[in-house]
């Protein structure tokens, strides 16, 4: 080993080559002393924390904590490189402005000719980009795009733990379908951008008007949205509701420059059968709110066997 290290140190410019290949890299590189001092930064790593190599030499790696990470797990960290193993994980950082940033980090213990461990080298990944577009994906699998309220698949979930928990505790719960009553009038007279800001601002007035902690909002397709309202005492409570939401609605939207009035119409589902389905029950609520349509716009109505049985549904409540 000393023979080694003697060839090193005769090798200046393969030294000097090493140094500067490592200072290039596009991956954040930083060596810390065994204390856990650093000793030296790559430019990469200060282009990507912000901090310049003089703000960052002789301080340690916690000036990047971001606080995600708790006590144990830097705890089991030093113990895996003091033991002499190389640790690999993932690590959210903080910049020197603030900014969260995610790396993919190896950490390897480096030793002295004698085998000792002097030092600890980091290599970070930046892989930010990649765990948002990742996140990204994974909210608009159960999320609406457009209005960022729940979609059809996660809204139909919600409503079978909701009935679960109905059963349990033998309280109400009750599915609210509405639609906007001539919502195409708006598209074809103010064009299609107004109509997403529409259904922008609608479900905003939506969420506004509903509990947070017990009460869902969804938008399951165009113009349609479904409301999940449970622990209730009786029907009434979801009836209240509606009439809410459909006074809110038609209150006028300002909408890049136009002044856009709509109606809104209701139908309301009560959850009385253990045996029902979620679909089943979306489905009695659709058919009240054609019933609403039926009767006259602007209103809600909750869902009659008799009276909506033979009316037709929307496709996403199937």
């Amino acid at each position: 080993m000393r023979r080694t290290q003697s060839t090193h140190s005769r090798d200046p410019v393969g030294q000097a080559l090493l140094a500067k290949a490592l200072a290039l890299l596009d991956d954040p590189i930083f060596i810390t002393d065994h204390d856990g001092h650093i000793v030296w930064v790559n430019e990469a790593f200060t282009v990507r924390s912000g901090y310049a190599p003089q703000e960052a030499i002789g301080r340690k790696p916690s000036l990047l904590g971001s606080g995600k990470q708790d006590a144990s797990f830097y705890t089991a960290l030093w113990e895996t490189i003091l033991a002499g193993r190389v640790w690999r994980g993932e690590v959210m950082e903080r910049c020197k402005d603030g900014s969260l940033y995610v790396v993919e980090e190896v950490i390897s213990p480096l030793r002295d000719a004698d085998g000792t461990i002097t030092h600890f080298a980091a290599i970070q990944h930046d892989v930010t980009l990649r765990k948002q577009a990742t996140e990204r994906e994974r909210f608009l699998a159960y999320h609406d795009a457009l209005t960022g309220l729940a979609n059809r698949v996660l809204f139909l979930d919600l409503l079978q733990q909701a009935m679960a928990r109905t059963a349990q505790h033998k309280r109400t719960l009750a599915v609210l379908f509405m639609d906007i009553d001539r919502f195409k009038q708006v598209n074809d007279s103010f064009g299609h951008d107004v109509g997403d800001s529409l259904l922008a601002a609608i479900a905003l007035r939506l969420k506004a008007g509903v509990r947070k902690t017990v009460d869902a909002v969804a938008r399951l397709s165009g113009d349609e949205f479904a409301i999940l309202q449970s622990d209730l005492h009786d029907e009434q409570e979801a009836v209240a509701l509606a009439r809410k939401l459909i006074q809110s609605i038609s209150q006028p939207f300002v909408l890049q420059g136009h002044a856009v009035r709509v109606s809104a119409s209701i139908g309301i589902a009560i959850y009385h059968d253990p045996g029902e389905t979620p679909q089943e029950l979306l489905r009695r609520a659709d058919k009240a709110m054609y019933l609403a349509k039926k009767n006259g716009l602007d209103n809600c109505q909750l869902y009659d066997r008799a009276l909506c049985e033979n009316l037709p549904t929307s496709p996403e409540a199937h």
